[in-house]
Order: C-alpha cells, then sequence, then structure tokens
C-alpha cells in the first residue's frame, strides 16, 4: 500500500474510532460515540452520555434549559451531518485509490490569469509554511510595476474551488455500504472544498487534502470554515447562487488615502517640519504625511510597513529621509523572503525619499539596525552626502552611510547604554556630530579612515543633568543644550566646556530648542508649557507665550512659514502661532490607544474615541475636529442613535453613557456589568439599544422617545466567551453576536431568548454587517488565521471593509463567502485596525488604529 492510500486508510480509521460504528442503510444513518476515546469532536456530544452533561444545566430554570438543549441538539445535528458528509467522501476515495493509484483529482492552478482592468497579472505558489498552516496560499501582484512606495494597494488572491477539488461526491462503493434507494441517491449533497491546506509527505509526490479544509454543502446551503481548529457553520440564504462560492470577484471599487487625522508627538521629537513647497512634514502610524495648510491638501508617503520614528530633511529641502521600526506584518513575514527588497519590509531600515513625486530614491541599513531607527541627520557642510543613523539597541549604536550609494562608511560606534535623543551633524564644521540623551553629551568626529571618535562634554562646576533632552545650533556656531534641569547651557564652537549657563529658564525640562532665520533663539518647556525667545547674546526679548493645558507642553519647535511658528505638542497637536499672538491647532489627534469609531448616520461627520478619555467630532468635508469632549473614562466602543442627535459610549469599566451631541454633555449613565463594553448597537428604530460585555451577556434596554432615557429588559446569555461584535436585523427584531471563542449566535433582542435554530435565520436581512464571522462576511479570514486577526468590517452596497492585526485596511467584493476571498489591502496603520466604517453615502470610509492613534479617511474610487 502507497502513502497515498494509508493517508485514507489512516483518516478512515481515526473516523471510526472517533464514531465507534457508522451504519447507513435505506431508512437511517446512526453515528454512535464513544465516550472514552479521545476525538476533536468529543466536546459536540457532552451532554449526552450520563449526568455529566445536564451538571452545567443545575442553574438554569425550566425554559433556560430547554433553550440550551435545542441549541445542543441543533448543534449535534450540523455536526452529524458533517460527519456522514465526510465518510462519504472518504469511502469515495478510498474507491478512487484501489481503481487507481496514480490519479489525483487535485488540479494545478494556472500560472498567469488576468485582470479586468486588462494589466497582465501574474500568480505565484509561495513556498510552504510550517506556522498554524500548513498550506501556501497565492499571492497576486501586478507584473506591470512593483510595490510602490507611494502605497498602491496589494492583491491577495486564494485559489479557488475549480482549481482544486470541487468534484462531487459519488456513491459509497458497493463493498462498503448496504443498498440504498434512488431517493436517498438522489439528495446525496454536493460538498465543494477549498483545499488551501495541503500537506505533501516526503518522498510521496501524492498530495492528501487536509481534514480541516473548508468546504461549502450546496444541497444543504452550509458553509464549514475551520477558526483555530474550530468548525463553523454558516447558512446560506435561500435564493443564494451557489455558484458564486466559486468565483466571488475582487471589488470593482479601490480606496484612496484623502486624509490623516492626528500626529505623533508623544514619544518622538524633531518631527515637523516646513518645506519650500508650503507645506508641512510630519509623521503618524506607517504615514508621512505632507499637509498644505493654506490649501488644506494632504499628500503621504506610504513606503513604510511599522511605525516612523524619526524624520530628517535634507539641506534641499526636498530630499527626505524617515527611519521605521522593525516591521510585523505577521501575514507577509511567514513567507520566506525571495528578494532583499521583501526583507526590508520587516527590519529596522531607512528609507530616503523625494517630497516631490514622492518615489523611495533609497532603502538604507537592511540587516543593519536593531528594534528601531532613534535619530537621523543629513551632514550640512558636503551639500548633505552622508546620513547619521542612531538606532534603539542596547548600544545605541551610531553610523554613517553614504545614502546616495547605500554604503556605510567606516564601522558605526557604540553609543552608550543610556537612550539616545537627538543628533545632528554640526552645519559649519565638517564631520563633526553632536548626540545627546541620558546622562551625556557626545562631541563625535569622523575621521577619514572612516573611524568615529568621541569626546565628552564637560559640565565642571555645573550640576550634571540627568537627561540632556535637546540642542540647537547658534549662528556662530555655539553649541546650546536644554535639560531635564531647566538650564540652558552654551558650548563655543570647537570647545567641549561651559561657556555660559541660563539657570532655571524653565520650571521643569526643556524639550525643544529652534534657531529662527533672524537668529533669535526659542525654547520650549515640558512641564511650564512657556515658549520663550532669546537674542543672540542669550538674553530674554520679553516675547513668550504659553499653550493651553488641552494640547499640552511644548515637544517640538520649528520655523514656519514666514514669521510663523510651528510647535509639535506631546498630546499630538501641531499649533501654528507667534509669540506676539495666539497659537491655533492645525492638527489634532488622540494621544492613547483608540477603538471607537462611529459614522453620522445623516451627515458626513464621525465620532472617535478611546482609551486618552477624549470624544472627538470630526467633520469629513472641513477634515478637523469640530469638537472634543472628555467624558471622563476610557471608551471602548461608540455608536450614534439613528436621529444622530444620541450616542452612546462604551467604557473601560462596564459603565455606557448616553450623551446628547446637541447640547454636549452626558445625561444618562447606566453599568452593564462590571467588565469592558466591548461593543455597543441601537436598534434602525431607536426602541432598543443591545450592550455587549466581557463578561459574555448581550444587556438590552429599552428606549423612551421623549425623555431620551433607557431602561434595562434584561440580559441575553449564551456566549461562552466575551461578545466582539454585534448586529441588528432590519426590523430592529432580532441580533446576531460574534464572540472571543469564535461562535455566531442569534437572538430575539426585544424577548431576550436565543434563537437555537440558526438556518431559520438565513434570510434574515442584516442593517449593518459588523459581525467578522458570518456567511456573508466568511471570506475575510486569511489563510491560517488563529481567531484574532481580524479585528472589524463594514459593508455598503457590494463592498466590505475589513481591518487586520496587521495594520491593513482590506476591500472585498460583499458577501465575501467565498472562504479566503480575493482583497485590496491598503498600508498606512501600524498598529491594529480596531475599527473601519463607511460614511452613510458610501463614498469614503474610515479607520482607526489601536496604539498608533491614526484616524485615516479613504475615499472610494472605481
Amino acid at each position: 500500500m502507497n502513502d497515498t492510500e494509508m493517508n485514507g486508510v489512516t483518516e478512515m480509521n481515526g473516523i471510526a474510532e472517533m464514531n465507534g460504528t457508522a451504519e447507513m442503510n435505506g431508512q437511517r444513518e446512526e453515528v454512535k460515540m464513544n465516550g472514552d476515546a479521545h476525538s476533536p469532536t468529543h466536546d459536540i456530544f457532552d451532554g449526552l452520555n450520563g449526568l455529566s452533561g445536564l451538571n452545567g444545566l443545575n442553574g438554569l430554570d425550566g425554559s433556560d434549559r430547554v433553550a440550551t438543549l435545542e441549541k445542543r441538539v441543533q448543534k449535534q445535528e450540523d455536526e452529524i451531518l458533517v460527519l456522514q458528509s465526510a465518510l462519504r467522501d472518504i469511502l469515495r476515495r478510498l474507491q478512487e485509490m484501489e481503481s487507481s493509484h496514480n490519479k489525483s483529482s487535485l488540479i494545478s492552478p494556472n500560472s498567469t490569469v488576468h485582470m479586468s482592468n486588462g494589466k497582465r497579472t501574474t500568480v505565484t505558489t509561495m513556498p510552504p509554511r510550517n506556522r498554524r498552516s500548513t498550506g501556501p496560499p497565492i499571492r497576486v501582484t501586478n507584473s506591470t510595476s512593483p510595490r510602490s512606495s507611494n502605497g498602491s494597494d496589494s492583491v491577495y488572491a486564494p485559489s479557488t474551488p475549480s482549481q482544486r477539488d470541487s468534484s462531487r461526491l459519488t456513491p459509497d462503493p458497493p463493498s462498503r455500504r448496504k443498498a440504498s434507494t434512488p431517493q436517498q441517491q438522489q439528495q446525496t449533497p454536493t460538498l465543494t472544498k477549498w483545499a488551501s491546506n495541503i500537506t505533501v509527505s516526503s518522498g510521496d509526490s501524492q498530495p492528501s487534502l487536509s481534514s480541516k479544509e473548508a468546504a461549502y454543502n450546496t444541497e444543504e446551503g452550509v458553509l464549514r470554515i475551520y477558526i483555530k481548529g474550530r468548525a463553523l457553520h454558516f447558512y446560506a440564504p435561500t435564493n443564494f447562487d451557489h455558484a458564486a462560492i466559486h468565483t466571488n470577484p475582487l471589488s470593482k471599487q479601490r480606496l484612496k488615502l484623502e486624509w490623516v487625522y492626528g500626529y505623533r508627538g508623544k514619544d518622538c521629537r524633531s518631527n515637523v517640519h516646513f518645506l519650500p513647497t508650503g507645506e508641512i512634514v510630519y509623521f503618524l502610524a506607517s504615514t508621512v504625511v505632507l499637509y498644505n495648510p493654506d490649501e488644506q491638501t494632504q499628500r503621504h508617503y506610504l513606503g513604510h510597513t511599522d511605525d516612523v520614528k524619526c524624520l530628517a530633511v535634507h539641506p534641499d529641502r526636498i530630499t527626505i529621509a524617515t527611519g521605521q521600526a522593525a516591521g510585523h506584518d505577521r501575514r507577509e513575514g511567514r513567507h520566506q523572503c525571495e528578494t532583499m527588497n521583501d526583507t526590508a519590509e520587516f527590519l529596522a531600515h531607512v528609507r530616503v525619499w523625494s517630497s516631490v513625486n514622492l518615489n523611495t530614491l533609497r532603502i538604507i541599513g537592511i540587516g543593519s539596525f536593531e528594534r528601531a531607527i532613534g535619530c537621523l541627520t543629513f551632514s550640512k557642510t558636503d551639500g548633505g552626502s552622508l546620513l547619521a543613523v542612531v538606532d534603539e539597541s542596547n548600544e545605541h549604536t551610531l553610523s554613517v552611510w553614504s545614502w546616495e550609494r547605500g554604503q556605510r562608511v567606516g564601522e558605526p560606534a557604540r553609543n552608550v547604554a543610556d537612550p539616545v535623543l537627538a543628533a545632528d551633524f554640526h552645519p559649519m564644521d565638517d564631520n563633526v556630530i553632536v548626540t545627546c540623551g541620558k546622562n551625556h553629551l557626545f562631541f563625535w568626529n569622523l575621521e577619514a579612515t572612516g573611524t568615529l571618535t568621541k569626546k565628552v562634554a564637560i559640565f565642571e562646576k555645573h550640576d550634571k543633568p540627568k537627561y540632556v533632552l535637546c540642542f540647537a545650533f547658534a549662528f556662530n556656531g555655539d553649541v546650546v543644550t536644554g535639560d531635564s534641569n531647566g538650564n540652558i547651557l552654551v558650548w563655543p564652537r570647537g570647545t567641549f566646556k561651559v561657556a555660559q549657563c541660563i539657570a532655571n529658564a524653565h520650571d521643569g525640562g526643556i524639550f525643544s530648542l529652534c534657531v529662527l532665520k533672524d537668529g533669535t533663539l526659542l525654547s520650549g518647556g515640558g512641564k511650564d508649557r512657556r515658549i520663550v525667545a532669546w537674542d543672540m547674546a542669550y538674553q530674554r526679548t520679553g516675547l513668550e507665550a504659553e499653550l493651553r493645558e488641552t494640547v499640552g507642553p511644548v515637544r517640538t519647535l520649528s520655523q514656519g512659514k514666514g514669521s510663523m511658528i510651528l510647535v509639535g505638542t506631546t498630546r499630538n497637536c501641531i499649533m501654528q502661532g507667534t509669540l506676539d499672538l495666539n497659537f491655533s491647532p492645525l492638527v489634532q489627534g488622540h494621544t492613547d490607544e483608540l477603538w471607537g469609531l462611529a459614522v453620522h448616520p445623516h451627515q458626513l461627520q464621525f465620532v472617535t474615541c478611546g482609551f486618552d478619555s477624549h470624544l472627538y467630532l470630526w467633520d469629513v468635508l472641513s477634515r478637523t475636529a469640530v469638537r472634543c469632549m472628555d467624558v471622563g473614562e476610557q471608551s471602548q466602543c461608540v455608536t450614534y442613535h439613528p436621529n444622530g442627535d444620541l450616542i452612546a459610549i462604551g467604557t473601560t469599566k462596564g459603565k455606557w453613557l448616553l450623551m446628547d451631541m446637541v447640547e454636549q454633555k452626558v445625561i444618562m449613565e447606566e453599568n452593564a456589568g462590571s467588565e469592558i463594553i466591548s461593543c455597543i448597537e441601537f436598534s434602525p428604530d431607536g426602541r432598543l439599544l443591545a450592550v455587549a460585555s466581557h463578561d459574555n451577556a448581550i444587556y438590552v434596554y429599552q428606549g423612551d422617545e421623549a425623555s431620551h432615557r433607557y431602561s434595562r429588559l434584561g440580559r441575553c446569555q449564551g456566549h461562552t466567551s466575551f461578545v466582539t461584535h454585534l448586529d441588528w436585523s432590519e426590523d430592529s427584531t432580532f441580533l446576531q453576536s460574534n464572540s472571543g471563542d469564535h461562535e455566531l449566535l442569534f437572538w430575539n433582542g426585544a424577548q431576550l431568548r436565543q434563537v437555537p435554530d440558526a438556518s431559520s435565520m438565513r434570510d434574515t436581512r442584516w442593517a449593518t454587517q459588523h459581525c467578522t464571522l458570518s456567511f456573508r462576511s466568511s471570506g475575510v479570514w486569511p489563510d491560517g488565521a488563529d481567531g484574532t486577526d481580524v479585528n472589524t468590517c463594514d459593508a455598503h452596497g457590494d463592498i466590505l471593509a475589513s481591518g487586520d492585526d496587521f495594520g491593513k485596511v482590506n476591500l472585498f467584493h460583499y458577501p465575501a463567502a467565498q472562504p479566503k476571498s480575493p482583497c485590496y489591502s491598503y498600508p498606512g496603520h501600524s498598529s491594529h485596525v480596531t475599527c473601519v466604517r463607511f460614511l452613510h453615502d458610501g463614498a469614503r470610509l474610515i479607520s482607526v488604529g489601536g496604539k498608533d492613534t491614526a484616524v485615516m479617511q479613504w475615499s472610494i474610487v472605481s
């Protein structure tokens, strides 16, 4: 018996062990379970073997016991149907192997496909993977051009059933089954399988299909997929075209990044610069933003794959260098990189690019840096031919690169074990680099041999600060430093000793120093939030300003347009103004992890909320924050009432708030358990409010239209893990919900009862598509998904968007019922994408990141 036969017999024996006896005669099919055998489906029959199955019902009343038992019976019936289909499939395969040992039913995929837009698209099978899944996906890439630095979308398309085993299940061989009636033969189901999980044994040329592959039963209209080893069954609508399960196309629409809300000033420095084009360049998440405040436009460099940590502008004021952290895209990272460009997506590196056309000029340091890039600076005296880089390794290594050649100059130098906060080339002295940070201020000299030599600053009688936080170069070449003691120290050109000390220049640390084009020195305080002007003799000019507490302390100062000053703050705001006039916000954003997003039902507005306890109201057309309110609680989710005047906010401590957006005040607070409120949704008619908690329950409230008060009706219990997503039916009667252990359950929202027969809900029309586990959204799950990869989804018309743990926003054709449906994938976020929502008109999509705190606005284009 060859290996192929052994695979079939082994699989058959496994089924026999699991079922004990499987007899199929003309009138019935009986499946018995050996209670002592260990089997993946053993939990299906819990509750049928003695009193042990009833122990979980002791604390329930009669009606709840009946509902629970109905649920178990329905689950057992579904699993028995699948087992019957699997047995027929195994017997069919045994018959085929007996007749021909060398034939295979697996059809190889074509090597080339053609997209609808006429471009030639190459399909390449990636190498097998050894993590979570044993089968290779198929990656579709546009052969007309490589992945561009401005963030063109990627296309992922799994192989279709027609490329694999889509044959009809044949009747069992006569020698292995009892006689069946003609009526039973007509009812033999068609089982379509997606054999993306394929294993090839060593020395065996015959691939064997995994027992945990997705399958679709056309007779029953049941789709089975596996998430983290668990079988999930979804029921297709009655009028569903079964052929569509094989040919789910790519969406005809695309996404284009239109606007990025927010800025990263909380933990990054020297990252706001004014360009000759009138644009301000800064970064957030993995996106570098070029924002023109006069024309109210943005452009975006999307070449990075993870957090951008630093930024430097070339002396020509056109070329820009940005450094990123090590990549985290696990979906791409599971593949073995075939080229150096592929590897660059996962390692800390520097990208040098043009601010004119956003093209990448050079990728530097692949494999040379650890963790992330902390500081960047171009040389000044030689026209910017050199680039100094400090990484965030344990030694905070300093290296110098000839960026145009992409080669390192000499050997890197280990800095210190303490963090380096700033680095810059001296504007007058050749090959002199200054670095500062915790417990140090160093002057480096780049020798002709490429060796970096270090001189340590001498503080002498002056107290050595714990942190040298920032420095700037005066017009005469002096190095001016600001430290954590609030002192400004002056280090004359060519020396390493303090020549002048301005004690207590600020109350608390000095976070930024900037020399304006007229020679004025600006200092920005952290604790006192003051901006103070100093003349060229380091004397106060009398001009100073204090930022509002709501925008936070100064993080960075920069010369703006004309006499304007640009200020980046630690609360992720960018301000613009002068010392004798007020500063006004150009950019605002969240400062902590971001989860909540809801779109206005009638207007082009949306709200966001997160762990910073702030609720922002954004206007899509003006692209600004209309309102910012402190709700006093870390927020997890938010939803709009259908009338648009009320919003409900779920918090991390079990409380939910009802807020009147017209009067801008909280009108109701209510506790729904004591754990995180994971999602919250109004019914389409506004009468009911569903509040899902991490205590596994869904609390339902009924509202009074006159008083805008909601009273609890009760709670829906049945999930065995925390609830993650909710959808109301269009008639405001039913709910569908997902949970952390990958369940899809249905409920009568008004009666607070679970609907045990999932097949009875197959034709229900849902007002939203927020559940990531359902028939219409099952295709959003990538190959080898662990159940947490996809965080969110939303649908409008014939398109479905999802957000995943890899920082990608994905666009599918809707419904996405084909397992592992093809999609367009868009970069921009650097953290898990926690929520996506289409605006009410379907012309734009909003996405929010988790720890990257980014809010991104995408336009829908054909």
